[in-house]
């Protein structure tokens, strides 16, 4: 199946290259390092667990690939690209797309279809440039990928706990990413909508065919990955 038009990107990063690459990397948050001297490769194209207990370092490393987090120690490149400066940095952050745990409820009314269209902040427009035709109709069809297209009027905090995680997947692939950053989707979750959002991003990972880095404690929520990296007292294994 062939992708959909908004959101096909004309400089995908070739399947033989890879999409994060961490060299003798440490890091940490001025309390001791949560990493040590580590070192990972994810392939481009790839759906990709990063697995490990709490304190392992999963959402330190999503943090280092998005220039969220500089290292102390190490090389990060991620698209093709070394994250040596904030230029750089800010670069890929454009071409990311991030899905955080559950969310709670936002504090102020906002739809769903607004909701999304933050995604596109800093992408197409920001305080000086508006949202344009095609903004919107990158949200129609982004919510219309995730199931969510008949409740692109409703306020997000009527929305379920599962149908808030497909609005802000919905949001993440608004951004058109060529990598895509989940911590912990399906936490909070029940067993059931755990599983319908699970076939939901498998099944959006082999259509788009954006590499996808998905931070979970384990596979019981039935993941099926390409690949397994498991965090370890700042390691990997």
């Amino acid at each position: 199946m062939s992708s959909p038009a908004f959101l096909t990107d004309l400089t995908v990063t070739p399947h033989n290259e890879d999409a994060v690459t961490l060299d003798g990397v440490s890091a940490g948050y001025g309390e001791g390092p949560v990493l040590t001297d580590l070192s990972l490769r994810i392939h481009c194209g790839k759906l990709v667990g990063l697995l490990g207990p709490n304190g392992a370092g999963k959402t330190t490393v999503l943090r280092i690939a998005m220039g969220l987090l500089v290292p102390t120690a190490g090389q990060v490149a991620v698209l093709g690209r070394r994250l040596d400066s904030a230029t750089d940095r800010s670069w890929v952050r454009l071409r990311i797309g991030y899905v955080p745990q559950v969310q709670a409820p936002p504090a102020l009314p906002i739809t769903v279809a607004d909701s999304v269209l933050l995604g596109r902040w800093g992408c197409s427009f920001r305080f000086l440039r508006r949202p344009s035709r095609e903004d919107r109709a990158l949200v129609r069809e982004t919510l219309g990928l995730v199931g969510m297209g008949e409740l692109a009027a409703r306020d997000l905090a009527a929305l379920s706990g599962g149908q808030r995680q497909r609005a802000a997947l919905a949001r993440a692939l608004a951004r058109r990413p060529r990598l895509l950053l989940m911590d912990e989707p399906t936490t909070y979750l029940d067993q059931e909508a755990q599983r319908d959002l699970v076939q939901l991003i498998e099944r959006l990972h082999a259509q788009l065919n954006i590499t996808t880095v998905v931070v979970t404690h384990g596979r019981e929520a039935g993941w099926r990955f390409d690949r397994e990296i498991h965090l370890t007292n700042g390691g990997a294994a």
